[in-house]
């Protein structure tokens, strides 16, 4: 978490520099590092549940199996931004941050 917490204060992480993107918060400001943890924390829900989930069946789940349930989670979850007006993920609507291009360094 201090990775994406330190780098995310800063405006981005390594892999969205090269992407080309920049997390702000609603108003376009860098976020606080107390914004950048929430962020940190409520991104986990991308991957929580499904995990949750395999640890209380009550019954044992195959490797492959539970690449399927993890992934399709994950499909969901990232098709669910489609229903958020700005098109944004949900996690970061509940951190009060969002995802902008980043604008190109000018030589």
């Amino acid at each position: 978490g201090i990775y994406f917490t330190w780098f995310w204060s800063r405006g981005q992480t390594l892999a969205m520099k090269t992407w080309g993107l920049r997390v702000v918060d609603r108003h376009g400001a860098p976020v606080t590092q107390l914004r950048a943890l929430g962020r940190y924390l409520l991104s986990w829900i991308w991957f929580l549940p499904p995990l949750a989930a395999l640890a209380l069946l009550p019954f044992k789940v195959s490797g492959g199996e539970s690449v399927v349930l993890i992934a399709g989670w994950v499909i969901v979850w990232a098709l669910l931004a489609r229903f958020h007006p700005q098109r944004q993920f949900w996690h970061d609507a509940w951190a009060g941050t969002r995802l902008v291009a980043s604008k190109p360094l000018s030589r």
